[in-house]
C-alpha cells in the first residue's frame, strides 16, 4: 500500500523530475485532462483523496510538503483545466504556475493548515484564481 500511495503522491514519479517537479507535475496533470473527462465530480473526489494522499505521502517521504508530493499540482492544475477549450490549456498551465509558484495572498496563508489539507488547498487555490480569470477571459470574448 506504500508503494501505490507513494506513486500517487509523486505523480507516477513525475515528483523526482528537475527542475521543477511542481511544474512537471502540473504538466502530468494537463496531460491526464487531455485524455480524461475532468468532471467536477472528479476534481471533489480527487481533492478528497487528495488530502489523504499527501497526508500519507508526507509520512512516507518524512518530509514537510515535500517537494516530490505533487498530487496536489495534478489536481489544481485540474481545476484550472475545468470546463474549458483545449486551445486555453497552455494559458491555464501557466497561469497555474504563476500562482502556485508566487503564492501571492491570500494563497500563501493556506499553507499554514496541518498535513494533508495544507499541502491541497494552495494548489486547489491557485487554480481557482486561474480558471477564474481563464473565465473572465472566456466571458469577455
Amino acid at each position: 500500500m506504500k508503494f501505490v500511495i507513494k506513486m500517487l503522491a509523486t505523480g507516477l514519479g513525475t515528483g523526482y523530475l528537475k527542475p521543477g517537479p511542481g511544474t512537471w507535475g502540473s504538466l502530468f496533470g494537463l496531460i491526464l485532462a487531455v485524455f480524461v473527462n475532468i468532471s467536477l465530480e472528479l476534481i471533489l473526489v480527487a481533492t478528497v483523496i487528495g488530502i489523504y494522499i499527501c497526508q500519507k505521502g508526507e509520512e512516507i517521504l518524512q518530509e514537510h510538503d515535500s517537494p516530490h508530493i505533487v498530487f496536489d499540482e495534478i489536481i489544481g492544475m485540474w481545476v484550472a483545466l475545468w470546463n474549458i477549450p483545449l486551445y486555453f490549456y497552455p494559458l491555464a498551465f501557466v497561469l497555474f504556475r504563476f500562482f502556485d509558484i508566487s503564492k501571492v495572498y491570500p494563497i500563501n496563508r493556506l499553507q499554514q493548515f496541518p498535513g494533508g489539507w495544507g499541502i491541497m488547498l494552495d494548489d486547489l487555490a491557485s487554480g481557482m484564481v486561474a480558471r477564474i480569470i481563464i473565465g473572465l477571459i472566456l466571458f469577455i470574448f
